[in-house]
């Protein structure tokens, strides 16, 4: 199994999608998340077979129980879906460590054959195993075509 960790915002909710959603007045349950982005994502998962991971802060919305906070994550899960790129799992939430553990604990519990992490932040200090896999997405872009060849030469 390969995997690819995914970050949100930086990532696939860019500037771009940001406007297009205010030009559209879209809520924030309809969101829309970067196009180009979108298709580079899908472009990773068809060449590599990579399963998606969510490692976004997004995932704690699973947990909450609020309408609209579940109307939100709803809108991620229904768009990757369409998109090709189901989520198929997310890291767990811990107390400490932050990001980099998470995807670490995720990683102990799921061996995999090889993984990349998309994510706007370095925050893998706990981690540094992790971030040797970490793909640095340019948060005023999202992912884009150089993100889509780092990210494939890490999950050959």
């Amino acid at each position: 199994m390969k995997v690819i960790f995914l970050d949100v915002d930086g990532v696939l909710c860019t500037p771009l999608s940001v406007a297009l959603s205010n030009l559209l007045r879209l809520p924030m349950d309809r969101q829309l998340f970067d196009p180009a982005a979108l298709f580079w994502l899908r472009r990773l998962v068809k060449t590599t077979g990579a399963a998606v991971v969510l490692s976004s802060s997004w995932r704690e919305e699973l947990y909450r129980d609020e309408p609209v906070c579940r109307a939100v994550i709803d809108n991620l899960y229904r768009a990757l879906a369409r998109n090709h790129t189901p989520i198929t799992d997310v890291t767990p939430l811990l107390e400490q460590g932050g990001k980099g553990a998470e995807i670490a604990a995720w990683l102990q519990a799921h061996p995999c054959r090889g993984y990349a992490v998309l994510d706007d932040r370095d925050c893998f200090g706990s981690a540094p195993a992790v971030g040797e896999h970490w793909i640095q997405v340019p948060p005023e872009r999202g992912l884009r075509y150089r993100e889509y060849l780092a990210a494939r030469q890490l999950l050959r």
